[in-house]
């Protein structure tokens, strides 16, 4: 396997804000970070090899601090969070969670946060990399709306893997294997050193390996609350790991920026079925209708690369057909699972499965042969 990126260092300082878990990540072995939402977000601890096996073997721990909460509190905190979200939230009880894309004016796709009701029945933005907060507020005044948006500072690890529930279980939460998806539910964890410390369990996290992510919105116990979850986890395997490019590419879970870019909008993306252009008004809307009616310019399709196995792609390239670019690579990585090099593209609709396409990776690793495929991967490659 060849690497694309070059061995650079992080200059840590203040501009960057740091996770309560920091300090537990260095002394974990944190070797690689990138910057979301202002804040270092780990990626690697040394061995990526290591940390998909432990994620799909056997149960990883992660600090997602970098998933900052958004809060929507106040009189019209439901009215706000309706016209901002491109779903119905009517039904969405205290205690609940939703995907929830958010688009602009013209429909383009600018997050697509988990949306937390959270048990107060005030809401929660679970955000990707992109600053909420600053349009939520914007909106709000704009339209005089009688709310208020704060970031939270939430401690936030994701428990990940095929051992989750038993790590959950040696926690003393015994019942998170019986949870409903997206579902919210207090409990409290008990750490030698701090007694015990109350947090909020949903069954959610960034894998398709099951397992649950822990909120605590105390950021001094932050580093209690990751020693009890290792302490738990030590007879199941777990370790130290990160939101994994390789698993969510084989699993085709969308990352905002990446797959995306920052001028796609949901129906280019397939999540036509995550969207509600029949309901409740929200900003938006009537654009995403217009691209509805005239059938999207672009789609999101898998891609099957030729040759030696690759490592994660650092950034898009032009994918062409027949000599005509008609989009880019986006997002590339060798996949254990499948057993072969794949991708996801962003191209043009016309464009169909059984294309063959023509991309030149970077670093000088040449001109590879691309061949289009159906999403999921699980269906298109079976066999």
């Amino acid at each position: 396997m060849f690497v694309f990126d070059p061995d650079l260092s992080a200059a840590v300082g203040p501009r960057v804000r740091k996770s309560p878990l920091f300090d537990c990540t260095v002394r974990a072995g944190l070797s690689a970070v990138s910057t979301y939402n202002h804040m270092w977000l780990p990626m690697s601890y040394g061995d990526l090899d290591a940390e998909y096996e432990r994620l799909t073997t056997r149960v990883s721990m992660w600090d997602v601090c970098a998933q900052r909460h958004v809060s929507v509190a106040g009189a019209d905190a439901d009215r706000l969070t309706q016209l901002v979200t491109a779903v119905d939230v009517s039904d969405t009880p205290p205690g609940q969670a939703i995907y929830a894309p958010m688009v602009d004016g013209d429909g383009t796709l600018i997050n697509d946060p988990v949306l937390l009701h959270w048990l107060d029945r005030t809401w929660r933005f679970s955000i990707a990399d992109a600053d909420v907060g600053l349009w939520l507020a914007g909106v709000a005044h704009g339209r005089e709306l009688d709310i208020t948006v704060r970031e939270l500072d939430t401690v936030t690890i994701a428990i990940q893997g095929p051992n989750a529930h038993d790590v959950t279980a040696a926690l003393g939460l015994e019942w998170t294997a019986g949870l409903d998806r997206f579902r919210l539910r207090r409990a409290t964890i008990a750490a030698p050193d701090r007694g015990r410390i109350d947090v909020v369990v949903s069954r959610s996290g960034w894998s398709s390996q099951d397992g649950v992510e822990i909120f605590c919105d105390q950021a001094d116990v932050a580093e209690s609350l990751w020693q009890a979850i290792a302490a738990a986890g030590e007879p199941f395997g777990i370790g130290p790991g990160a939101p994994n490019a390789t698993e969510r590419i084989e699993n085709t879970f969308l990352s905002y920026g990446t797959d995306t870019g920052y001028d796609a909008n949901p129906l280019e993306l397939g999540m036509t079925d995550t969207i509600d252009l029949d309901g409740p008004d929200f900003i938006g809307r009537d654009a995403l209708r217009r691209i509805s009616a005239d059938g999207p310019g672009r789609q999101l399709i898998g891609c099957v690369i030729a040759g030696d196995d690759i490592d994660t792609l650092p950034h898009p390239v032009p994918l062409s057909i027949d000599g005509t670019d008609v989009g880019r690579l986006r997002a590339g990585t060798h996949s254990p699972r499948f057993r072969r090099n794949i991708g996801l593209a962003l191209i043009d609709a016309r464009c169909s499965p059984g294309d063959i396409g023509i991309v030149v990776l970077p670093a000088g690793h040449g001109e590879r042969s691309v061949r289009l495929v159906d999403l999921p991967f699980d269906r298109s490659l079976s066999g």
